[in-house]
């Protein structure tokens, strides 16, 4: 193993054991060390789930057509995708529990099954896109061609069952912003882009730090598909304000003017320019055909998206439903640090993994 990446690995692991010291202290003071109150009973952590969630979609889908093209040079691709999705995923599930004020009760959603509750249909998703994944990389690793076929067929088809995840949101009619039905399109083709863009910038890293030999040409066909994504995605963004803004119902027009020119302007902004605009004129520029230009797509659009997830989140908590009063949050150092400490554990997972799946690659050629 290379110097920088041994330095990599250090700094990773201070940052979990951080993250870890962060974590005990919230489970002995509870949840008020948190920045989260009443109204905004959800804050970062289902930030970061639904933002996760989305990019394992994303990792699940690209990993399934680039395995199933059958060419060598794309099993790669299709391994780290599956990876990317199994971390992401992982992650996600974390990201949960520390949303808990009592993660020991976690396992009432299945003690106290309630059939019509989202939250139950979206653990049951959770898990066999898990399954699927876990399958997927399995059968990749094994090189069972047959079984990896069938594997892949079904986790494409899989990728709209992420439809649940927005109707936690969007079927909560009492909820102005989240009842809409746009919003499953919208977090299945945002969780598009999302999974796309980390599984290029993972195949970048996989290159510098692993030294995976990848080509640079297969890397360009997959910054192609920003060109559809990005404006699909910016598209249903567009039917989305225009509903709320030609309805003119005042509880959905108040969230949209916190997000246009009020406390949220900042994010949505950056959102639709850094996160959507500017990547979508690079893709058809030909910056957008070298590998600096797909990165640098890929590193917008992956903000672009976490910065769409803190607008669907957050703004509607920012409306009080029975009262008027003042509402404020802002992540405290507890969840910065579990936050920070999430990603550093998914970099490690991923670095861990890809030795180990491509060294079985390698048996396996042999």
């Amino acid at each position: 193993m290379e110097q920088k990446v041994k330095i990599l690995l250090i700094f990773l692991i201070g940052i979990i054991g951080w993250a870890f010291y962060a974590y005990i202290h919230q489970i002995i003071y509870g949840l008020g060390v948190t920045a989260m109150n009443s109204p905004v009973f959800w804050g970062i952590y289902i930030v970061n789930f639904v933002f996760l969630s989305g990019i394992s979609v994303g990792g699940i889908a690209v990993a399934s057509l680039s395995l199933l093209t059958g060419i060598e040079k794309y099993k790669s691709i299709g391994q780290i995708g599956g990876i990317t999705a199994i971390v992401s995923l992982i992650l996600a599930m974390i990201s949960i529990l520390f949303d808990l004020g009592r993660p020991d009760r976690a396992l009432n959603l299945i003690i106290y099954i309630h059939p019509l509750s989202p939250l139950l249909w979206d653990f049951i998703v959770l898990n066999i896109y898990l399954i699927l994944c876990v399958l997927l990389l399995w059968s990749s690793i094994k090189n069972k061609q047959k079984l990896l076929k069938i594997f892949a067929y079904i986790s494409i088809p899989a990728i709209f069952a992420h439809s649940v995840t927005a109707w936690i949101f969007g079927l909560i009619k009492s909820q102005p912003g989240w009842y809409n039905a746009l919003l499953a399109p919208l977090f299945i083709c945002s969780a598009l882009v999302s999974g796309l863009s980390l599984i290029i910038l993972m195949i970048l890293f996989a290159k510098w730090a692993l030294k995976v030999d990848i080509e640079n040409d297969i890397i360009i066909d997959l910054g192609k598909y920003f060109k559809v994504l990005l404006p699909i995605l910016l598209y249903l963004l567009f039917c989305e304000f225009l509903t709320i803004s030609y309805g003119g119902i005042p509880s959905h027009t108040e969230i949209l003017n916190e997000m246009l020119k009020g406390r949220f302007a900042i994010i949505f902004w950056f959102d639709m320019i850094v996160g959507i605009l500017i990547p979508l004129l690079l893709s058809f520029s030909s910056t957008g055909k070298t590998i600096k230009g797909i990165c640098l797509i890929a590193i917008f659009s992956l903000f672009g998206v976490f910065a769409e997830r803190i607008d669907i989140v957050l703004p509607s908590f920012y409306r009080p439903l029975l009262i008027n009063m003042p509402v404020t949050y802002f992540p405290t150092w507890v969840e910065w640090s579990l936050i920070l400490g999430t990603y550093a554990l998914g970099l490690l997972l991923f670095i861990i993994a890809s030795k180990f799946v491509l060294l079985k690659s390698k048996e396996q050629k042999k």
